[in-house]
């Protein structure tokens, strides 16, 4: 008994950890905590809103790492639109452009949030949308280092609508973010800052709509226990990862990732069949 409980524990750390390491990266995490809960055996009747739980964790982790510049961007909104502190306006400009991105995502996941969970249980989906995920992020790969410095409506509607492909499972939201801002010639850190800064309101109103389905994850008390786990390992290694790889990969890495969810859809449609 003693034992199975261990192992139950081993199993909860380790799709926190799968979650901490492929939020930052193009590879879906959302999809690989599917095909892991399957494999696992872990809450596969919960699967969407155990997910979710998850992201919330990763969330926290990112506001504490953009931290500085959330900050900047609320108090310089703050101080040109009270103050008319013109040399803020920039600050301003990149919160309404995270405001009109995430429009998208918004509209279509309060519409359609029921047919959207459903596809949670498809693993046959959920394995053409890593190979589809494969395709963007290789045809994005050859694609030349964008330029621009600075985030401006053109970037926010394609990067908008580039997240929006994302919220289904298997498709990396943070992979079609990345390539939405590098079809609109933002440079490199940019285009990550702000595809990360787009999943702070998405992750968070995911959380917030599906709270009234967190009775039917949390069951008993065990299951709070070994829930709250997975949320505190997601977060340690989501700030981890932020920490020492979101940084370091870049446009020439995209193939690569690419080249892995080939294999890992493959791998999830023969699954599913």
């Amino acid at each position: 008994m003693l034992m199975e409980r261990f192992i139950e524990i081993l199993k909860y750390i380790f799709l926190g950890f799968l979650q901490g390491i492929s939020e930052i990266l193009p590879i879906s995490s959302s999809g690989h905590l599917m095909v892991a809960q399957h494999l696992l055996k872990v809450n596969e009747s919960a699967i969407a809103t155990f997910t979710i739980f998850l992201h919330f964790a990763s969330l926290l982790a990112l506001l504490i790492f953009f931290r500085k510049l959330i900050y900047r961007i609320i108090s310089g909104s703050f101080q040109y639109l009270f103050y008319k502190n013109k040399d803020r306006k920039d600050d301003f400009l990149l919160l309404l452009y995270v405001i009109v991105a995430s429009i998208p995502i918004g509209v279509v996941g309060i519409l359609f949030q029921d047919s959207i969970e459903s596809l949670f249980s498809n693993l046959l989906f959920v394995g053409f949308s890593f190979l589809f995920t494969a395709f963007v992020l290789f045809i994005i790969s050859f694609l030349k280092e964008g330029n621009k410095e600075k985030v401006d409506l053109k970037a926010a509607i394609y990067t908008g609508f580039a997240q929006l492909i994302g919220i289904f499972p298997g498709v990396s939201r943070s992979g079609m973010t990345l390539s939405g801002a590098k079809c609109a010639s933002l440079k490199q850190e940019k285009a990550k800052e702000f595809a990360f800064l787009l999943f702070i309101p998405a992750a968070l109103g995911s959380f917030i709509f599906s709270l009234d389905d967190a009775k039917y994850l949390f069951q008993d008390s065990q299951m709070v226990i070994l829930s709250m786990i997975a949320m505190i390992v997601a977060f340690i290694f989501t700030l981890l990862s932020l920490t020492f790889i979101f940084k370091k990969f870049n446009n020439k890495h995209y193939r690569y990732f690419a080249i892995y969810l080939v294999f890992i859809g493959i791998f999830t449609i023969f699954i599913g069949i």
